[in-house]
Formats: structure tokens, sequence, C-alpha cells
């Protein structure tokens, strides 16, 4: 059974206060959250590839830009199963970046004081690498992946993935239940 629902953005404000069930898991609220989701409209110019100057791409990020819709999102429910997950998420990316950065200076430090050696080569790589590395955690800890929700390319509705029934049918029930709710 597809779960997925697109709903106003008109009627966030009024029914995201009454729902109290995380759309992932279906689990009661532990935690609210604010945040904002951007739609990622389709351009129309041509292949980004073979525009390759400055202007093509100045053009194309303009365009980009004029048609970005930002929907911002306060009170979304998340059960402590999605809170758990985002913090976890959120320490690894933390630890790579930092981590990554101490090995790097450790290692810089370390070819100061004592001098050449190959050996420091290792952790001054491996540094590079969880540096580099720990956007991925970061990414797995944003709130769109985790709520399963982002919005049209229009602007118009935040589009649910996949929710849990138990979601869907409290913000149905909701959206019903609304003086005149958006069609």
């Amino acid at each position: 059974m597809d779960t997925s629902f697109a709903l106003p953005v008109s009627a966030l404000d009024a029914v995201m206060p009454q729902v109290d069930r995380c759309a992932r898991h279906g689990l009661p609220s532990a935690r609210r959250v604010d945040f904002a989701l951007q739609s990622r409209p389709k351009l129309t110019e041509s292949n980004p590839a073979l525009g390759g100057n400055v202007l093509a791409t100045a053009g194309r990020v303009g365009e980009h830009a004029g048609k970005v819709r930002v929907t911002r999102i306060a009170g979304w429910p998340l059960c402590a199963r999605c809170v758990r997950t985002r913090r976890w998420w959120l320490l690894v990316a933390s630890v790579c970046f930092w981590g990554g950065l101490a090995l790097l200076a450790g290692a810089i430090v370390a070819r100061i004081v004592a001098g050449q050696s190959a050996v420091l080569g290792i952790p001054m790589i491996g540094g590079i690498v969880l540096a580099i590395a720990s956007p991925a955690p970061f990414v797995l800890a944003s709130l769109p992946r985790i709520t399963k929700a982002r919005t049209s390319d229009d602007g118009g509705a935040v589009l649910v993935r996949d929710a849990h029934p138990e979601f869907a049918a409290q913000v149905r029930a909701t959206v019903d239940r609304l003086p005149q709710h958006p069609g």
C-alpha cells in the first residue's frame, strides 16, 4: 500500500501541531523539529556540461535561484528512534570531520617536531579522507531524509514519500477537519 501523499503548504501550520506520529515509523512523537525544505525545479537551459563558461554557469545559477521555493516547516514530529538516528549520524559526522582534522594537524606537527618520516603519511592521508568523508553521515542525519519529506517542484506542497499509515491517516483526518481545506 503506497502511503505517499502531498500536503498543501497552506495547510502546514494548521496540520502539523495536530499530528503526533512519526512519518517514518508511526511511533508517538518524542520531539518536534523545525526545518526548511527547498524545491528542486527543472531548468530549461541546455546541458550544463556543454556550457562551461562563466556566463553560462552564472545564467544557470540565476535561473535556479529564481525558481527555487523554500518551505518552512514548524513542529514536525519525530519519534525517539528518529531522534536517536539523527543524533548518531551527527555524532559520526562530527567524529569524522574533527577527528580527520586532528589527525592531519597531528601529522603536520609531528613532522615539524620529529622531521620527515614516511610513516606520517598514513595519519595525514587518513585525516584528509576522514574530513572529506564527513558530509556523507551529515546528509544521512538531515531532516528531509529522516522525515522522507520534500517539496513539490512548484513549492506548493510538501511531498511525504512512503509515510507510515498512522502518520498519513492523522494528516488526512486533520486536513479533512480544516474549515476550508485546500483541495
